[in-house]
């Protein structure tokens, strides 16, 4: 046997707990200590225990609620080598969507599954090649259907081979328009369409749309655009390229490179503002917030001297100062209906294409205002 005392602190806590959960003496639910809490227990520092519940996790044991704590996932499923594995459905979902509110798509699709008599299992990905692994090895396991959020816009291969056999997969957050996958997705135009509006109602008539990534590379960030297109056209305005900013992860590369500092988004807030922009809809909250520092570094007010309105409506708003407008997906409804498509799917032996799309909703709140110059 090898001697305990030679493994590394966090590893002998990681395995404390790890057990703990495997034998059911703590359940799905259940509340870990805090990391300073855990810290006393043990009569460790606080980063070891944090390194504890990282590698926890890590291996699909919890998730961590921003401001709330870390629970125990509901992992006791069924193995596929054993009977009843036919019930067994499967969620890929990237490992930085396991946090906060993005965690209702997997309470969503865990009472889906556990109403309709299914379990379900949990792969968290990293990486593209992680996600390759899984999408290979999942069908091959016996699993009978998949819930699949993607990294990116790749696969494409695995996933129409998945589609003309018939197994039976969903897609979330993301959709492939060129492959009849059955998906489900918020409303992403109607929600851009609904922020424009209130801003063209506001007085608003130079409005920008800023997203991190391309608008080629992802369905949803291609949506919000048409959606802020056709409003700024069904209200007489026009839809200027100088007000439209994508592929800012690209940008910030290439910024910081050059300037060697990391408030890239400055020279273009810069630009937008010379051009008299008065309000910014920013393809989510993480980008609205990067846009709300940067201004507030500026020295520019908000919502005074230009609005700001954001995607998502994510617990990251909880932690910011002025309190954000935004578009607020329904993640557990996602969630919900995505397992109940695929259940359906399965035992109906469906290989038609099912879209799904869910309502969103406008958060209306301090970082929008009047418009104050006349345009």
């Amino acid at each position: 046997m090898p001697d305990e005392r030679k493994k590394p602190l966090y590893e002998q806590i990681f395995e404390h707990y790890r057990d703990k959960i495997v034998n059911r003496e703590l359940m799905p639910g259940d509340q870990l200590p805090t990391e300073m809490e855990m810290a006393e227990i043990f009569g460790v520092s606080r980063i070891t225990t944090k390194r504890a519940l990282e590698e926890l996790e890590r291996e699909g044991l919890i998730y961590r609620k921003r401001g709330q704590g870390s629970f125990v996932l509901d992992l006791f499923q069924k193995k596929p080598n054993q009977p009843g594995a036919k019930n067994v459905i499967s969620i890929i979902i990237p490992s930085t969507s396991m946090r906060g509110r993005n965690m209702d798509y997997v309470q969503g699709a865990t009472d889906a599954v556990n109403k309709k008599g299914y379990y379900l299992t949990i792969h968290m990905t990293e990486d593209e090649k992680h996600e390759r692994d899984l999408l290979l090895s999942i069908p091959k396991d016996g699993i009978s259907g998949l819930i699949y959020y993607p990294i990116s816009r790749s696969h494409f291969d695995l996933l129409y081979t998945m589609h003309i056999t018939g197994y039976p997969i969903v897609t979330i957050d993301k959709h492939y328009e060129s492959m009849p996958i059955s998906y489900v997705i918020s409303d992403n135009f109607n929600g851009t369409y609904e922020a424009v509006s209130h801003l063209v109602e506001l007085g608003h008539k130079k409005i920008a749309y800023l997203a991190f990534s391309a608008i080629e590379s992802i369905s949803t960030v291609r949506q919000r655009f048409f959606g802020y297109c056709t409003a700024m056209v069904d209200h007489g305005l026009k839809v200027d390229p100088d007000y439209t900013v994508f592929g800012l992860r690209d940008q910030k590369k290439y910024i910081v490179q050059k300037y060697s500092r990391m408030d890239f988004l400055k020279p273009v807030l810069e630009r937008l503002l010379e051009k008299g922009v008065t309000a910014i809809i920013a393809e989510n909250d993480y980008i609205a917030v990067w846009v709300q520092n940067t201004l507030l570094d500026m020295g520019i007010k908000i919502p005074q001297d230009i609005s700001i309105v954001g995607f998502d409506n994510l617990d990251i708003l909880e932690q910011v100062g002025i309190m954000l407008t935004t578009v607020e997906q329904n993640f557990y409804e996602i969630g919900r209906a995505a397992a109940d498509t695929v259940i359906e799917m399965i035992e109906n032996k469906e290989r038609k294409q099912i879209k799904t799309i869910v309502p969103v909703k406008l958060i209306i709140r301090e970082s929008v205002g009047p418009c104050k110059i006349l345009l």
